[in-house]
């Protein structure tokens, strides 16, 4: 046969869909989470169908999953286009395709638990035609705009069944969840990857309720020191430092309102009531826009409404405190109430404890705390509402020395006592306003007040019984610093793929530094001493700030915004803008980049005696002479979802700098620094950290949990401190590993563990004693000791490795009324002496000094007992 013979030959056996095609030609495509244009290629390829569009009008990069097998091509291209509103056409041999031009409608209003009334923060609501959706606000509320036509939406949050709605019934909804009977999957993150935050953590209550609960209380802030980049102190339970900052760079917040000192029991407990706690999200870095005024984290933490249908209650009895609450309707459907109270119950403990110690010496301490919740909640309309809330909470120390001499025993009998008493609280208040101007655009207007104070009582008594030179001296020690602030949130949402917020605000510090005074009764109440800083100072400080989370496409997500402020002292005027930004891009295979640029500034600083909050801390505002503290950080951060999102991994990697960081000097003390020019007392310099974070969780079945680990670094820099050189950080631990586990057993058992080690954190320490030109020994003469300690370099050592495990095992049973559950937990279960303080000891018997660790916590064991009706 002739060449041009096989050609045509060729030509009539090549098959008839590559020939021609029509509406009937059947095909056959498979995909799995594939752009639209890659099945536009497959059917070019394969059947010689070809697709005219414009890439401006026409959208082709939304991902599907298809499998189309010998189907016609027009019922294949209606499902497949369908759901994005894309048109078809045939114009000659080409399909052309256009977008449908459809009325859009905005849906918004709040989705609640339908039970009570409850507003649900972070519930979705998603529209699967158009692949688009939306997350409820703080309080609640949502927007979603979407082609008028659509099908459906739907509505779910953990816990809750999910809720189907009609987008076209009308535009302003209110959306009722019911709870879901079968076990709440428990996570650390979104449950949508595409929607995790840079260094973010949203908590709820039930998350904080998995927690080990030590001691018979669960914590909000104990399972946010569970996370790696956090460190809870050495044996405390509240957040101390994120990142290698200060405890003075945390900014938490109890509804909006700021909680300079976050514990209970010099940090065994936080003062966040976990009845009443709603949710709480954590930020490390790429913080937001709308939060400023720290440098290192942001904890914001909601409390409950109260339910506006029922009355209900909890309480619960432990070892170590009691606590209850309330809720209920004051109006039906209008006015809600809640209120919690808790106080510790360790007086018996206490009395027992020192039992043989008040009989031999005469020692008596006591120590309790006591705080109280408050929220009201109204709704004027179904667009307006207004929430009250309030806490007030103190801790009370009191310590008894007495050292009596009889008549039976000594020549010149007298009475003899020492009575010192330390108090500290926070008291905060919140007004807010909730409004509704149209289905985009939603306000918040709240009044907060906040106060810090803590007071330090201390009484002399001196009686001889054979003269009347009695004495009674009198001391005291008294600080405060309060927030008065005045701020309006809007949030205007255009589209699914804006959502712009912006606000301004103004807020008024008041300082007290420390003011104290010295008294001797015994002579007509004669002034000792006069006040080291009586005087008040004022700062006022003024933001503004803008913010746009953009879904750019599919794939790429974008927080870009900018805070500015200013703040006035007495001869002083600051500004800073603080530019913020996170992107997160979506790779195939559930693979997630995230990186974040954040500039933060902090006006006010604290001066501290320890490496811990304590309640002695001294909060100040910058001065003439100290600056107001600036950090640069930059991070980078990768999650993938393995095993149909079984599990999650994370790692993270972060840079900090920070300037205008304070340290006391060399030899100062707390009083001296507390005098009206404290800004003398202090050294100002520069700080960085850095290191790296990974985290595997498991998020599904009955066991869930994580574990965590940290690599960081966090140094400082002083010009006159440690000869101008840089040294580690208090908060440099180095290695550390958190390791969580919580396991459902049956029906009504819940266990959890949570194991902590920690590679030891920076110490400063005598390297060589000088003693006194009389004596050429320090234990010649008996009473001669070395004079003068030279130290090593500033934290040159490390304490010993920390390393604790806890255990809790929780029954619950359902009862007609409600339910009971009975709590039985292990702190530090195989009794490790963690170091809490280090200090010199000479031995004066045996001749020698020696480095002496003092552990505080050991093993505790705990039961409690509580109610739900």
């Amino acid at each position: 046969m002739s060449l041009l013979g096989r050609m045509l030959l060729g030509m009539l056996l090549i098959p008839l869909q590559v020939l021609g095609w029509d509406w009937h030609t059947r095909i056959t495509v498979a995909v799995n989470n594939q752009p639209l244009s890659v099945i536009c290629g497959q059917l070019e390829s394969q059947y010689g169908i070809h697709f005219s569009y414009s890439r401006e009008i026409v959208d082709l990069s939304r991902r599907v999953t298809v499998n189309f097998q010998n189907k016609p091509l027009k019922r294949a291209l209606e499902e497949l286009f369908s759901p994005f509103d894309i048109r078809f056409a045939r114009i000659g041999e080409q399909i052309v395709l256009t977008v449908k031009k459809t009325h859009n409608i905005t849906i918004y209003g709040y989705v609640q638990d339908a039970r009570n009334g409850e507003r649900l923060i972070g519930a979705t609501i998603y529209a699967p035609s158009q692949q688009a959706g939306a997350t409820t606000n703080q309080f609640g509320f949502f927007s979603l705009t979407i082609p008028k036509d659509s099908c459906s939406l739907w509505v779910s949050y953990i816990g809750y069944n999910p809720e189907r709605l009609s987008s076209t019934r009308k535009s302003f909804v209110i959306i009722g969840l019911q709870p879901s009977n079968s076990l709440q999957e428990f996570t650390v993150s979104d449950s949508a990857q595409s929607n995790r935050q840079m260094s973010a953590l949203h908590v709820s209550p039930a998350d904080v309720k998995a927690m080990p609960r030590l001691l018979g209380e669960s914590d909000v802030m104990r399972a946010i020191a569970t996370l790696p980049g956090v460190s809870g102190g050495v044996d405390g339970g509240t957040v101390t430092s994120v990142r290698g900052g200060g405890s003075d760079q945390n900014l938490i917040l109890l509804d909006g309102s700021p909680v300079f000192n976050s514990s209970h029991l010099f940090g065994l407990f936080s003062v966040f009531n976990p009845d009443i706690v709603k949710s709480a999200d954590f930020y490390k870095g790429g913080f937001p826009a709308r939060y400023a005024g720290r440098l290192s984290s942001v904890i914001d933490i909601s409390t409950k409404d109260g339910d506006m249908k029922e009355y209900h209650g909890e309480a619960s009895a432990g070892v170590i405190a009691v606590r209850g609450m309330v809720e209920g309707p004051i109006k039906k459907d209008k006015t809600s109430f809640v209120v919690s109270a808790r106080r510790s119950i360790l007086e018996p403990f206490l009395d027992n404890i020192y039992e043989e110690i008040q009989k031999e010496k005469g020692t008596k301490v006591n120590l309790v705390f006591h705080d109280v919740n408050l929220k009201i909640n109204h709704i004027f309309s179904p667009k307006d509402r207004l929430y009250f809330s309030s806490y007030t909470g103190n801790d009370n120390l009191g310590l008894t020395l007495q050292n009596n001499a009889d008549s039976t025993t000594a020549s010149n009998p007298f009475k003899e006592s020492t009575v010192t008493k330390l108090s500290w609280g926070n008291h905060t208040s919140a007004l807010r306003w909730n409004h509704v101007f149209n289905p985009k655009l939603f306000m918040n207007t709240t009044l907060n007040y906040s106060q810090y104070y803590f007071n330090i009582d201390y009484n002399y008594y001196y009686e001889p019984s054979k003269s009347t030179d009695s004495i009674h001296l009198y001391g005291k020690y008294y600080s405060m610093v309060q927030d008065l602030m005045l701020r309006t949130d809007v949030e205007f949402i255009p589209s699914p793929n804006h959502i712009f917020k912006f606000g301004v605000g103004g807020i008024i510090h008041k300082f007290n530094p420390g003011v104290s005074a010295f008294q001797d009764y015994s002579q007509s109440k004669a002034l000792l001493d006069t006040s080291y800083n009586q005087a008040t100072s004022t700062g006022g400080e003024a933001l503004l700030y803008a913010e746009d989370d953009w879904t750019v496409t599919d794939a790429l997500r974008v927080n870009i915004g900018l805070h500015a402020s200013e703040f006035l002292v007495p001869g002083k005027f600051y500004s800073s803008l603080q530019p913020r930004l996170q992107a997160r891009y979506q790779l195939p295979h559930h693979w997630t980049l995230m990186l974040a640029h954040t500039h933060m500034n902090q006006y006010l600083h604290v001066l501290s005696v320890s490496n811990s909050s304590l309640p002695m801390d001294l909060w100040v505002p910058s001065t003439k002479k100290v600056r107001p503290m600036f950090s640069r950080q930059f991070s980078f951060g990768v999650n993938k979802l393995l095993k149909d999102q079984r599990y999650a991994l994370s790692l993270e990697a972060y840079y900090k700098s920070m300037k205008n960081v304070i340290e006391y000097k060399d030899n100062s003390k707390i009083f001296n620094s507390a005098s009206k020019n404290w800004d003398d007392y202090v050294e100002v310099g520069t700080g960085k950290s850095y290191g790296g974070e990974v985290m595997l969780e498991k998020r599904k079945g009955k066991l869930k949990g994580w574990i965590a680990y940290t690599l960081s670094w966090a140094y400082r820099r002083f010009p006159n401190v440690n000869n101008g050189e840089s040294y580690p950080y208090n908060y440099d631990g180095r290695h550390d590993i958190k390791v969580m586990l919580m396991q459902q057993v049956g029906k009504r058992w819940e266990l959890a563990a949570n194991w902590h080690y920690n590679s030891g954190l920076p110490l400063t320490l005598p390297v060589a004693s000088f003693e006194g030109v009389n004596n050429s020994s320090p234990y010649d003469g008996g009473s001669s000791f070395p004079v003068l300690d030279q130290l090593s370099n500033r934290n040159q050592y490390r304490t010993s490795v920390i390393h604790r495990l806890d255990l809790s095992a929780t029954h619950t049973k359902e009862k007609p009324w409600g339910s009971r559950s009975w709590t039985i937990s292990l702190f530090n279960a195989y009794n490790h002496a963690n170091p809490f303080l280090y200090s010199i000891v000479t031995d004066k018997k045996n001749e020698k000094r020696y480095l002496q660790e003092i552990s505080i916590l050991p093993i505790l064991p705990s039961v409690a007992f509580s109610i739900k009706f």
